[in-house]
C-alpha cells in the first residue's frame, strides 16, 4: 500500500541556529533579568528555566541559545523533566551547543521516564531512525504509543504511521487510521489528510468519497497543498461531491503555486474548461485566499533529522 502522507509532523526547538558550543557577549542587564541571574547561579532551578526561555525568546536580553542551553542544562542535572527534554533538544538541534545525538538521546530518555510525553515521542523517532543509539523500531514504538494513549497528537501520528508501515509493529491499517482521527480531531491537518485518504482509498477504512471530500476540505482549509489539490479532484471529478469546475480551479492553483508539481498540468486542464468570466472570478478568489494562508506541505513518513518543540507539549 502506498504511504498516505506524513507519519510525525516533527518542528525543530528553535527559529535559527546558534554557533555550537558557544555563549553569546555579555551585556548589561536590567534589574529584573540580573536578579533572576542571581538566583539561576544559586539553583533556584525555576529561575534557571525563566532565563533559558528568555534567552531562547530574546524576551528582556539579547536571544543567545549558547546562555539557553546552558541554562536548560543546570536546571536538566537537577533533575527538572521539561528542562531535560529542552536541554535534549539543544542537543539534537545543534543550538547552543554541538550537535549531538548520544547525548539528546539520554537526555530525552530522562525526561520521557518522567512521563513528558514530548520526549517520548522525540526518543522514540531517534530510536526509529538511529540516531544516538542503534536503531530500535520496537521500543520506540512503545515510546509512541506511550505519548499517544496520553492525548499526544505527535504521538498519534507517529504512532499511526508505524502502524501503517509495519514498522516496529504488525501492520495494522486499520488500527493506524484510527490514531490518524485521533490526531485529525486535535486539528492535526496532515492527520485529516490521512484519514481522507483512507476513505478514499478504502484502506483501513471502508469507502467513503463524501467523508474523504470532508476531510480534504478541513485539511485544505488549515493549509496542507496536498490537500489543496485533492480537494480540487474532488470538485474536478464529483467525488463526494457535485461537479464544481470554478471551485476545482481555485483550490487547484492553490496547489500548483504551493509546491505540489501535478497540480499544474491539472489547472491549466481545468482552465480550458472555463469561461473568461470564471476564469477572472477564480483567479479573484485564488489571490485572495493565498495571502497569509498557512502553508503546511506532507514531508516523506521517514522524517527528516529534525526534532519535536517542546513548546507544543502540554
Amino acid at each position: 500500500m502506498a504511504i498516505w502522507g506524513l507519519g510525525s509532523g516533527i518542528s525543530s526547538l528553535f527559529g535559527g541556529k546558534a554557533k555550537a558550543g558557544q555563549r553569546g557577549t555579555k551585556v548589561a542587564l536590567n534589574p529584573k533579568e540580573a536578579k533572576l541571574l542571581n538566583a539561576a547561579r544559586r539553583g533556584d532551578v525555576r529561575a534557571q528555566i525563566q532565563l533559558a526561555t528568555a534567552y531562547t525568546e530574546g524576551d528582556g536580553v539579547v536571544q543567545d541559545y549558547g546562555e539557553a542551553a546552558h541554562w536548560f542544562g543546570e536546571a536538566a542535572k537537577r533533575g527538572d523533566a521539561g528542562a531535560q527534554f529542552s536541554f535534549g533538544i539543544c542537543h539534537a538541534n545543534g543550538q547552543g551547543t554541538g550537535q549531538d545525538y548520544t547525548e539528546a538521546i539520554e537526555w530525552f530518555r530522562r525526561a520521557a521516564e518522567q512521563g513528558v510525553t514530548g520526549a517520548e515521542v522525540s526518543l522514540g523517532l531517534c530510536l526509529q531512525k538511529g540516531l544516538g543509539a542503534p536503531p530500535n523500531p520496537k521500543e520506540a514504538v512503545m515510546w509512541f504509543q506511550r505519548a499517544a494513549e496520553s492525548g499526544d497528537a505527535t504521538g498519534q501520528m507517529s504512532l499511526a504511521s508505524a502502524l501503517q508501515r509495519g514498522k516496529g509493529v504488525a501492520k495494522d491499517e486499520n488500527a493506524a487510521v484510527d490514531w490518524y482521527r485521533k490526531a485529525a480531531a486535535q486539528g492535526v491537518v496532515e492527520a485529516e489528510f490521512n484519514v481522507g485518504k483512507a476513505y478514499q482509498d478504502g484502506v483501513g477504512a471502508a469507502v467513503d468519497e463524501k467523508l474523504a471530500f470532508e476531510c480534504f476540505r478541513r485539511a485544505a482549509e488549515g493549509g496542507l497543498s496536498q490537500a489543496e489539490f485533492e480537494l480540487g479532484l474532488c470538485y474536478c471529478h464529483g467525488r463526494g461531491t457535485e461537479v464544481n469546475l470554478l471551485e476545482a480551479y481555485i483550490w487547484v492553483s492553490l496547489a500548483a503555486k504551493r509546491s505540489v508539481p501535478a497540480a499544474i498540468s491539472v489547472r491549466d486542464e481545468i482552465k480550458a474548461q472555463l469561461t473568461p468570466e470564471q476564469i477572472v472570478e477564480g483567479d479573484k478568489r485564488e489571490a485572495e485566499l493565498a495571502p497569509g494562508r498557512p502553508k503546511v506541505v506532507l514531508e516523506d513518513p521517514e522524517m527528516t533529522e529534525e526534532l519535536r518543540d517542546p513548546d507544543d507539549d502540554d
